[in-house]
């Protein structure tokens, strides 16, 4: 199907989106799990992003950021599946409010390395402050140590949420061949991110129009089917504390995505 055309499906599945996500917030759901339904949401709209600039790069011919956007979206998809397969197994909040509590303070962590780093560099003779007096002047750090941060977040790392999501769903061989798939894709798509030779080597590869349009709607129709299911994934989240609010918005978007060929 041609870029354009997978576009026009998704418009459609934005419109759905439009007007059911007002209630989210107000749902029975947003109540019993504030902190899943918060990232579903926030993984929602940032998938959303990307993908959209996906299509803007397959209108414009460009291979090279397609290449670097598809990466991330990747990595947004196995994160969402990460909690919502821990959703559906413990129906709880508890894996979310981790997730939150542990990014944010690996985000915090990397901030501080980074400052040392600077510093460093502009005064390589200065006696510098150790990363543990740093984290002592921030509160939201002091409750976990250096190592449990880096120990829990590791568990969000593209490599550790596949090994996990084989775990859980190893009687679907579908899915195993997806996620499978997944792993190389990723792996292969690091060499436009960081600039390395590969990417160089396959961009000729795609010097013919016709091959580079091939591409493009490889990877349109899979950008479209990864935020469709983050979208549709939640909203079966949602159905299951909100049935009559959500279930014919869920029943809709599965319809549209299903006209994929």
């Amino acid at each position: 199907m041609k870029p354009e055309e997978i576009q026009d499906l998704d418009d459609l599945i934005f419109k759905e989106f439009q007007g059911y996500y007002p209630d989210i917030l107000n749902s029975n759901f947003s109540n019993q799990f504030p902190q899943t339904i918060k990232l579903s949401s926030l993984l929602t709209i940032s998938s959303n992003f990307i993908k959209n600039s996906i299509f803007n790069c397959a209108e414009n011919d460009d291979l090279y950021g397609i290449k670097i956007l598809f990466r991330s979206l990747i990595e947004h998809y196995l994160r969402f599946m990460y909690i919502w397969f821990n959703w559906i197994k413990y129906k709880n909040d508890d894996i979310s409010k981790k997730y939150i509590e542990f990014n944010e303070a690996r985000d915090k962590l990397d901030e501080l390395k980074s400052q040392i780093a600077k510093y460093k560099l502009s005064n390589p003779e200065s006696k510098m402050v150790t990363l543990n007096e740093l984290i002592q002047k921030h509160p939201d750090l002091k409750k976990y140590s250096k190592d449990e941060i880096e120990k829990e977040t590791l568990k969000y790392s593209y490599k550790n949420i596949i090994s996990f999501l084989k775990q859980i769903d190893h009687k679907h061989e579908t899915e195993t061949t997806l996620l499978g798939s997944l792993i190389i894709e990723y792996s292969k798509l690091s060499a436009f991110v960081h600039g390395s030779s590969g990417s160089h080597n396959e961009m000729t590869e795609y010097s013919n129009k016709s091959e580079r349009i091939k591409e493009y709607e490889r990877i349109c129709g899979l950008a479209f089917q990864m935020a469709g299911a983050v979208k549709l994934l939640s909203l079966l989240m949602l159905v299951q504390t909100d049935k009559d609010r959500f279930e014919s918005n869920y029943l809709n978007i599965d319809h549209i995505m299903k006209k994929l060929k």
